[in-house]
């Protein structure tokens, strides 16, 4: 396959490099941070300028899309124009910030049908995520039924936008592990950089297994933790930086055995998985809907704090439906808010200067309240032959 390189960060670059690594052929790079960032041997030039070049679906098989130096708002109306056009993607997580630019993403990525994938290091664990899941819905052999699921991480910058950043990625894993996350709760001191710097976030989900995500100062090592506590002990899977599994550690009645993992090469897997898809013409791979469930947690933490409770979150796609009716009602209630008080005003002063209009201003007021409501239809007309089902997401 023929890559392009489209902003760079470390996850996008891995992937750059395992793509080369893999025989597949690196054409065009552009929004570079450093030189190095280019897999060794190749020189290629910035291109980041022309990057409009990408949209024609002849001059790359896929683009691998990282944060790059580009304001964020930037680079989701470029993802959003390679979409549109076609393009297979395949992005750093979280490439943008906003939830919104995810939504607007995918919606355009449902009405092409084009694949679009994220690289999570942390997901692509997939033998101990298995493992995992698996003693959560059955328990495990030796621990017994699997009562809490704790995740610990230890950062050096703990600032907001950091430790969301953080939390989007590990909230996929825990949702892997523990099934669907839909209630959020978060715990945090009434001084923002305080609450984000110890920030708490209790979560339930599909399995009704009490999951927590907790950030905190890193003491001994930047290693983060995922503990399975259970009925009698508890099992702890340790993660590096880059999110590969370590080891696990087995705790109980006083004893602890620990076991190395065999760490898979998550961005070579990543560029396999992407390339079989994309060559494939498997719009169903792309995984967008997980990226999007990610973040719509994320986004759910300033609101949990802002109400101080338990929040759940409807995660929804946005459609070209949905934002038809969402413009609807508000163009509704300002119709409602507007027009009726003009009009009564214009009869009033219309029968005070004797004009025999005056007579007729209900009649128009019931007639635009009657348009308004007919135009309500146009959605099952203008979408009557659109289908319900879209293509399914891993």
């Amino acid at each position: 396959m023929r890559f392009a390189l489209l902003g760079a960060d470390s996850e996008s670059v891995a992937l750059a490099r395992a793509a080369v690594a893999a025989g597949h052929d690196l054409v065009w790079c552009g929004d570079l941070v450093e030189e190095s960032d280019l897999p060794s041997g190749w020189s290629l030039d910035d291109q980041g300028g022309l990057w409009e070049a990408l949209l024609d679906s002849n001059h790359s098989d896929g683009v691998l899309v990282g944060r790059g130096r580009l304001a964020a708002q930037e680079r989701s109306e470029q993802i959003g124009q390679l979409v549109k056009s076609g393009v297979p993607i395949l992005t750093s997580f979280p490439v943008v910030d906003a939830v919104l630019s995810y939504y607007e993403i995918d919606m355009a990525r449902s009405e092409t049908g084009v694949l679009l994938q994220h690289y999570n290091p942390l997901s692509e664990q997939h033998q101990i995520i298995a493992e995992c899941a698996r003693w959560i819905a059955e328990g495990h052999d030796e621990l017994g039924p699997i009562e809490q699921v704790v995740w610990e991480r230890p950062l050096a910058n703990r600032t907001q936008s950091a430790v969301l950043w953080h939390f989007a990625r590990d909230v996929e894993l825990l949702s892997l592990v523990a099934g669907k996350l839909n209630r959020l709760g978060a715990l945090g001191s009434p001084d923002q950089a305080a609450t984000y710097a110890g920030l708490s976030v209790q979560l339930l989900g599909k399995s009704e297994v009490p999951v927590r995500w907790q950030v905190g100062p890193i003491e001994e090592s930047p290693v983060s933790r995922l503990t399975l506590i259970a009925q009698h002990g508890k099992l702890t899977v340790e993660f590096d930086e880059s999110g590969s599994a370590l080891r696990h550690t087995l705790s109980t009645q006083g004893r602890s055995d620990t076991a190395p993992l065999d760490p898979p090469n998550s961005a070579s897997m990543a560029i396999e998985r992407f390339a079989n898809a994309a060559n494939h013409g498997d719009g169903s791979a792309s995984t967008w809907s997980r990226a999007l469930a990610a973040m719509e947690l994320a986004d759910t933490i300033e609101i949990s704090l802002r109400r101080g409770r338990m929040i759940e979150v409807h995660q929804q796609q946005l459609t070209e439906q949905l934002a038809f009716k969402g413009t609807m009602s508000a163009l509704g209630c300002g119709v409602l808010l507007v027009v009726p008080p003009l009009l009564l005003c214009f009869g009033w002063i219309a029968e005070l200067v004797g004009l025999s209009v005056a007579r007729y201003w209900p009649h128009a007021l019931l007639g635009l309240l009657a348009l308004f409501l007919a135009v309500q239809l146009l959605p099952k007309l203008v979408f009557s032959n659109s289908t319900d089902g879209k293509p399914s997401e891993q």
